[in-house]
């Protein structure tokens, strides 16, 4: 997805409608600064902003992702296009999100393991309210770390249910709870509402 043209095209389309960035801005809620960002190609507005942009500029969101206004008999080989490449992009998203959670989990470890062994020195040294405070605060810091973990699990890719094959998002409760071995975890399914052990996957 080519950002830089697709700050043109809303650059060229506000022009049009004879909007300034701070009429625009106004419009959908959010500052000058913000239009000026897209319009310099550094990022997309959230998807909530996306149909309101649209609508004030008077593009279908189709046109606005493309960076170009579309012709009639090329609309849905466009369309098919853009589905395509927000999921490539998801894609990429979800893999550096699971990558980062593996950083997270061990780094963390890490340094609970650190803090239990430099606890256990301190008491050993009769330091013990010492020790035992920074056990404390190392357990809950891992402990926050983890739950930080799961959660970027959740909201990357789907889990596949073993009998059905559907795919699902479950609530971070089910997951943080579920019984797990890596990222395969003991869920009920939304589809076939049966418990399996369902398998974490981008596609």
């Amino acid at each position: 997805m080519d950002y830089d043209k697709i700050g043109n095209f809303i650059l060229e389309q506000r022009k049009a409608k004879k909007l300034t960035q701070a009429k625009l801005a106004e419009k959908l809620f959010v500052s000058e600064k913000t239009i000026s960002k897209w319009e310099n190609g550094n990022g997309l507005p959230d998807t909530n902003i996306l149909p309101k942009l649209c609508e004030a500029l008077e593009v279908s969101v189709n046109e606005l992702l493309n960076g170009e206004k579309i012709s009639a008999p090329n609309y849905e080989n466009k369309a098919e296009s853009t589905l395509l490449e927000l999921q490539t992009a998801k894609e990429k998203s979800d893999k550096r999100l699971l990558y980062s959670e593996i950083m997270i989990c061990v780094v963390s470890l890490v340094f609970f393991l650190t803090i239990i062994f430099t606890s256990i020195l301190l008491c050993e040294k009769g330091y013990v309210a010492i020790g035992i405070t920074s056990m404390v605060v190392g357990f809950v810091m891992f402990i926050v770390a983890m739950s930080f973990a799961i959660y970027i699990e959740q909201i990357a890719g789907f889990y596949v249910c073993k009998h059905c094959n559907h795919k699902y998002v479950p609530k971070y409760l089910q997951v943080y709870f579920a019984i797990h071995s890596g990222r395969t975890r003991f869920m009920k399914c939304p589809h076939c509402k049966k418990w399996s052990w369902n398998k974490k996957t981008i596609k």
